[in-house]
């Protein structure tokens, strides 16, 4: 084992969600910037569909063992350890330096191993972790809080998927397999007594889905998904999908292990890595109309249907970390907007953004990019900061307190004024850049926008 490169153990459990598994969380591991790392799947009465998904994706590092379904006295019992002895058995069989663990229903972005690796690295930390896209019942939020040894012992300060710690101190607890309190948090507040280094990362490093309910039957379910991937990747016209549907359903397990097979290329990383998106890419087709793209929409702020919304969310029409460029061929887009959305990226992490955007547009394209505006902040700091219509939400007794919301709150990065913003977009290679009202543009495709009062500065850049 090297000592640049150790190995990292993922434990994962499942019980009959093929689905996922194929569309969601093993792509996931193979999008991974590191590459090290072994897969711990355990079976949990798991039925046959789930092997042969597992089979299907032909890599050594997922290993799959099925365990018996284990019955639970009652629902509270079963949501808090429902899954400890699988896991456990997992952890028995490790053999990385380092423990991760991803549930069969969220996924890892990208960077996520390797982030967290560095994390406790670099900092000679033993236990850390990162923040993540968690799905509420109130919609969808950034969560992670960073380490407080009193904090963690009264409420989690994390999820699941977003941890990593050092098997080689700590690999010998295991989760709990009684009590009502979650398994996971009651694993952390163990390694934490027993004097780990608590370490944090800002970065966001995973998506953590609300809990998926199956009401349909396993293998219905799992055969309009693969029908649908089918479908993603370009492949087979509306009767051929409902062929294999009704092959696959009556085929039986033998069907299905020959359709996985042959289809194998399907569920494989995406030649864009993480820039994958949900659909088909979104270039423009020979004799198409515009192309508009909406820069981090998220699920609530997504534009008209003539736009393509895209964000690192699951559920954008594309999906796609801009950190790491943008999906599509040089001058194809016509279009790029965003609202609230640069301020979420570091200085240097923008540039490239802008140099990004420079390099997708069409000749006489547009980026219009309305965010915060840092004199108007400064302006409210000194002057009647309460009368804001964003305070609503929030209880803040000082100034001090909206100052530093702006700043740091929402994962905000950098805020701009206007001449921060023009220098890096002149760095990036525009040269017409101006200054606009909420709402108002010489173009009419980006005219009424805005959705936010807040969106005091407001830029508009031509590539000439």
């Amino acid at each position: 084992m090297s000592n640049t490169t150790p190995l990292i153990s993922v434990t994962m459990t499942t019980h009959n969600r093929a689905d996922l598994l194929l569309q969601r969380s093993i792509p996931s591991m193979l999008r991974q910037t590191y590459a090290n790392w072994e897969l711990l799947i355990r079976g949990d009465g798991a039925g046959r569909d789930t092997e042969f998904v597992i089979n299907s994706f032909n890599d050594p590092r997922i290993k799959y063992k099925r365990l018996p379904r284990r019955l639970y006295r009652t629902p509270n019992e079963q949501w808090a350890v429902g899954s400890a002895h699988a896991l456990n058995d997992a952890l028995d069989e490790a053999q990385g330096d380092y423990l991760a663990h991803l549930d069969d229903d969220d996924e890892l972005l990208p960077p996520h191993l390797e982030t967290l690796m560095a994390l406790l690295r670099s900092g000679g930390f033993e236990f850390g972790w990162a923040r993540a896209h968690c799905e509420t019942e109130r919609g969808w939020i950034i969560f992670g809080e960073p380490p407080d040894h009193t904090m963690l012992q009264q409420r989690n300060l994390t999820v699941h998927c977003a941890v990593m710690y050092d098997r080689r101190k700590f690999g010998h607890l295991r989760y709990d397999t009684e009590g009502t309190e979650p398994a996971d948090w009651r694993l952390w507040k163990k390694i934490a007594a027993a004097g780990a280094r608590l370490g944090f990362s800002d970065q966001i490093v995973a998506v953590h889905y609300a809990e998926t309910h199956h009401k349909q039957a396993p293998r219905l379910k799992f055969v309009q998904a693969l029908a649908n991937l089918i479908q993603e990747r370009g492949g087979l016209p509306r009767l051929g999908r409902t062929a294999l549907q009704r092959g696959l359903t009556r085929g039986g397990p033998g069907a299905l292990l020959r359709a996985l097979r042959g289809l194998r290329s399907m569920v494989l990383p995406h030649p864009f890595g993480s820039n994958a998106p949900t659909s088909a890419r979104a270039d423009r087709p020979a004799g198409s109309g515009e192309i508009k793209v909406n820069v981090g929409s998220g699920l609530q702020h997504r534009l008209s249907p003539d736009w393509k919304n895209l964000d690192i969310l699951h559920g954008a029409d594309i999906r796609a970390d801009v950190r790491r460029g943008l999906p599509f061929d040089d001058a194809s887009v016509d279009f790029i907007y965003s609202e609230h959305f640069i301020e979420h990226l570091s200085l240097d992490e923008a540039r490239f953004y802008f140099r990004e955007c420079h390099r997708v547009l069409r000749r006489g394209g547009v980026v219009r990019t309305a965010t915060i505006d840092l004199p108007y902040v400064l302006e409210r700091y000194a002057r009647d900061w309460s009368d804001q219509t964003w305070l609503r939400d929030y209880n803040f007794e000082t100034a001090s307190e909206m100052l530093n919301a702006s700043f740091y709150m929402w994962q905000h990065r950098f805020i701009y004024d206007e001449e921060a913003l023009t220098r890096s977009l002149s760095q990036a290679g525009f040269q017409m850049i101006e200054r606009c009202h909420l709402g108002r543009s010489r173009h009419a495709a980006l005219v009424n926008l805005e959705t936010r009062p807040e969106s005091r500065l407001i830029l508009e850049s031509v590539k000439q």
